[in-house]
């Protein structure tokens, strides 16, 4: 069907508009760190984090495809990216795929692109399938060209040189992170709180492997006549959450809870957990008893000569979708972003 596919791959990676900016004609759109041009003539369907662009020539049988995977949270690796998107999003979907492909990479500014390709066969017949998967600041974005005729590979090449990746700002040095040393140095800014930088690595079992405590927390509610406006009293509940990961990728959390000095509720939960990326999931029960997945944007840590401190976002539950400034946005006023923080006695 394609007579030279790593040619036509080294062509669409080259064509890849990934560190400069490109002249368009066409109306720029953007799908969160991501600007690119709608492929003319092609049908686009938007789902959550996700833009497809489609074309179906009734009468011949040819096809094309093309699916830009917005930002999600990456292994730490451009080639861990590429392993595990390429077997998401290829393998699992046709029933025939090259398993390790050839691959070709390009890297600037903080990014990397890694592209490959293969002769695949599925549902839809026999095509060729060709993946870009943008790696850079804890993040993977994916592009999949699927066609069964070479002619649309104009079509993928136009897509991708329209392509462009925001710029955005590496995470500072954390000289502790990266080491694992416990001397850190605590430091405070202007407003007196202490300063937890990004992590400078990939987090593994192993970093957050101990005891973590967040808590104790106190929650306040008010209540007030509906007809006077006047106070009715209030609940106050003090609560504490005690998490034990091991190396092993399970835990075991304790909550503890203590609602106007006299009712008492506690919890304990087990189970696996995770971290993929800048993900922390941990899968456990919710509220009903039912199994639910709780994940968390790990944001910061520093590591000081008493205590390590964890930084996160969240929580949010299975497939709640995750705002991404979570993972770009560092900016001053990203403190006001709801976060808390996890705190592991040395």
């Amino acid at each position: 069907m394609l007579n030279d596919l790593n040619k036509l791959m080294l062509l669409v990676l080259t064509a890849f508009g990934l560190f400069c900016a490109q002249t368009v004609y066409c109306q720029t759109e953007k799908l969160g760190v991501v600007k690119y041009t709608s492929p003319r003539g092609m049908t686009k369907l938007p789902k959550e984090n996700t833009i497809i662009f489609s074309e179906f020539d009734q009468a011949t049988g040819k096809f094309c495809i093309i699916t830009l995977y917005g930002a999600t949270p990456g292994t730490g690796t451009a080639a861990g990216d590429f392993a595990r998107e390429w077997n998401n999003l290829v393998l699992k979907t046709f029933t025939t795929a090259e398993r390790e492909p050839s691959t070709a990479t390009s890297s600037e500014n903080g990014w990397t692109a890694t592209g490959a390709g293969s002769e695949v066969e599925g549902a839809i017949g026999k095509a060729v399938a060709f993946l870009t998967v943008i790696s850079g600041f804890g993040q993977t974005v994916s592009i999949l060209g699927v066609f069964n005729d070479q002619s649309h590979a104009a079509k993928l090449d136009a897509f991708m040189s329209s392509v462009e990746m925001d710029k955005v700002q590496a995470p500072p040095a954390n000289n502790t992170a990266a080491t694992g040393s416990a001397s850190g140095t605590a430091a405070f800014d202007a407003d007196g709180n202490l300063i937890i930088p990004q992590p400078a690595r990939q987090l593994t079992t192993s970093d957050i492997a101990g005891v973590w405590i967040d808590g104790p927390n106190r929650m306040t509610t008010e209540y007030v006549y509906s007809g006077s406006g006047k106070s009715a009293g209030r609940d106050t509940t003090a609560f504490e959450v005690k998490t034990t990961f091991k190396t092993d990728g399970t835990f075991s959390s304790f909550f503890n809870s203590v609602r106007n000095k006299y009712e008492t509720e506690s919890d304990t939960q087990t189970g696996p957990y995770a971290i993929n990326g800048r993900l922390l999931s941990i899968q456990g029960k919710g509220y009903s008893g039912k199994p639910r997945t709780t994940k968390y944007v790990i944001r910061g840590w520093v590591e000081l000569p008493t205590m390590t401190v964890l930084e996160l976002a969240g929580p949010w539950y299975d497939n709640d979708p995750i705002p991404e400034v979570n993972f770009t946005d560092f900016g001053p006023d990203s403190k006001y972003r709801g976060v808390t923080k996890w705190i592991r006695i040395r």
